[in-house]
């Protein structure tokens, strides 16, 4: 019995869409994993509980997460706050500001349209990061 993954990966060159061999496509889902193992790792108690707070408040709420929010509602420190979603943004895993202010983007949400629903348990639908 042949393995056929049911998804194929493609790459656009050009207008053209040129498939990615299995093989490659593995290899670079190994390295995105081992990444963002090494990045979580970094990560301490309080800056994980902030990362958790936007997702969950990005859920409920639909809109871009601020800071002042998280200040207000974790009971922090807003200099703080900024210096843990400057670190969460510049790890490139976790966070995404397109304006450079309001949080959009929250592995593994986005309030933007990805192309990509997921489903809760609930039934709510998100747009996937």
């Amino acid at each position: 019995m042949k393995n056929e993954p049911k998804h194929k990966l493609y790459m656009g060159i050009g207008g053209f869409k040129i498939p990615i061999p299995p093989v490659l496509s593995g290899m670079g889902a190994k390295k995105g994993v081992n990444e963002t193992r090494k990045n979580a790792a970094l990560l301490s108690a309080e800056e994980r509980k902030v990362h958790h707070f936007i997702v969950r408040k990005m859920a409920s709420v639909k809109e871009p997460i601020t800071a002042e929010l998280i200040a207000n509602d974790l009971g922090m420190c807003n200099n703080r706050v900024h210096e843990i979603i400057n670190k969460l943004e510049s790890l490139k895993t976790f966070i995404y500001r397109s304006d450079g202010k309001a949080i959009n983007w929250a592995y593994p949400l986005s309030l933007d349209n990805t192309g990509f629903k997921m489903t809760a348990s609930s039934g709510e639908q998100f747009w996937a990061a």
